[in-house]
Parts: C-alpha cells; sequence; structure tokens
C-alpha cells in the first residue's frame, strides 16, 4: 500500500464530499444545517442533554448539537453551502462545526459520525481553506467535491465506499501514543534521522490512501485499512443506496 504520513495528527476520519436540495431554506449568513426531510423519528441533543427534542421538517441544527436517528428512519440535512447529508436509522452524528461566508464561499463543516450509515453528496469547495469532513473513531478522508458513503458499526469498524470523484481516507492506529518524556528545552531537526525525545517518532502506522470513483476502504476497529478494492455499483445498490441515489438525482446542478 502506498502511504502517506504527512499532516495526520490523531485516530479521526474525515470526510468531504459534492451537491444542492431540492427544497432551498435562505441560508445568507446562516450557521446552520437544516432538515429537509425526516422519515419517522430523530432527536436532537444538546451537549450534556438526556432527553433531547424530536425534530421536525425544517429544523434547524446548531453548532454542537447531537442527532440520534430512531429505528425505521432516515433524516435528511442541507448545509448553509448546498451540501447534503443523510443519515439511516439508529445513526448518531455530532455537528462539531457549521460555518459559512456566502461571499467567499468559504465553509467549514465537521461531523463526527459515531454509529451508523451516512451519505453525503457535498458541494465542490470553492476556496482552499474550506473543509468537510466526517470523522469516525479511527480514520480521516477528505475531498473537494465527490459522492460517498460511510458506514460505522457497533465495533468501530467503517467501510467508505466512493461514487464520484475521490476521497482521501487517512488516520492513526489506536494505541499508539506519543512517547511521555520529560520536559526539556527542543531539539534542532537538521535533516532526515532519527530524532530523540520528546518529539514523536512518525510510524507507518499513520497512513493514507487514495479512494476513487467505485472503490471502497475498509478500515479494521484499531484503525488498520484494506487496500482500495473496487465494488460493483449494481451488486452495491440496496435500499438505502437506491434512495439516496434518487434523492440526489432531484439536486440542482
Amino acid at each position: 500500500m502506498r502511504r502517506n504520513i504527512a499532516g495526520i495528527t490523531g485516530p479521526v476520519l474525515c470526510l468531504a464530499v459534492l451537491t444542492a436540495l431540492s427544497i432551498a431554506p435562505s441560508f445568507a449568513g446562516d450557521d446552520a444545517a437544516v432538515v429537509t426531510r425526516l422519515d419517522g423519528q430523530a432527536r436532537a441533543y444538546a451537549k450534556g442533554q438526556r432527553t433531547g427534542k424530536a425534530l421536525h421538517k425544517n429544523d434547524r441544527l446548531m453548532k454542537g448539537q447531537e442527532v440520534r436517528v430512531g429505528e425505521r428512519s432516515r433524516i435528511e440535512l442541507r448545509f448553509p453551502d448546498g451540501t447534503v447529508m443523510r443519515f439511516a436509522e439508529r445513526s448518531t452524528v455530532r455537528m462539531d462545526d457549521i460555518l459559512y461566508d456566502p461571499k467567499t464561499q468559504e465553509k467549514k463543516v465537521r461531523v463526527d459520525l459515531t454509529g451508523g450509515k451516512l451519505w453525503a453528496n457535498v458541494k465542490k469547495l470553492v476556496t482552499s481553506d474550506s473543509m468537510v469532513e466526517v470523522k469516525t473513531v479511527n480514520a480521516v478522508a477528505g475531498v473537494r467535491g465527490t459522492v460517498y458513503r460511510v458506514n460505522v458499526d457497533e465495533d468501530n469498524s467503517a467501510v467508505v465506499k466512493v461514487y464520484d470523484g475521490s476521497v482521501y481516507v487517512a488516520g492513526k492506529q489506536q494505541g499508539t501514543a506519543q512517547q511521555a518524556s520529560p520536559p526539556g528545552p527542543p531539539v534542532p531537526v537538521e535533516g532526515p534521522h532519527e530524532v530523540p525525545p520528546p518529539y514523536h517518532e512518525v510510524t507507518m502506522e499513520e497512513w493514507q490512501v487514495i479512494v476513487k470513483s467505485f472503490q471502497q476502504v475498509t478500515i479494521s476497529p484499531k484503525g488498520v485499512p484494506s487496500e482500495p478494492q473496487d465494488f460493483n455499483p449494481q451488486q452495491d445498490r440496496d435500499d438505502w443506496v437506491k434512495w439516496n441515489q434518487e434523492r440526489d438525482s432531484r439536486q440542482p446542478q
């Protein structure tokens, strides 16, 4: 596997993707995601809240809120830039960041998927500082415009499948914490050689792979990635995929 260790900081999974929605509320200067479709039930929880509040179509979700999708339920969210994310039953996701500047089109969208299924259709990133990320426990993925989905199982293993564009998936195995050492003066680094503590020794356990259209990568519960593998989009079309593709077909280009 081709592995690149640049810029990886810890065990998280980020993903970035492309599109807009048929029913489009005004988002000018608004840092909120809007519920554009809800089949069944879902609840939103503020930090530390136990009961939460039932969600309805056109409700707004702010930074820090957590969404829990009920049994036999699905929810669709539209972010201020036009990015659409959908979550299947028994999914749990936290809104880590929802920022958008309509003048510069700079955006920062980060969600933390702790369990369940996500389908993302992300509007193309315009500025170099923009990001759309989906995090799981043990990997990172990001792109500048694509369609993909992520499944996170109960054991924290994950599958990333790309339908359009390409995604980098990166992460770090759990249990590879930085070596502790007594505080001391900084040690100069003059070239590619071994660096003594307190600096972190970068290992091949920090990894990065590129996943292209109609490829998938799996990440084990310990954060170990597979090689990207092709998948058959026709064989992959279960009810969840069909529903999302039908919803995507209604999005304005």
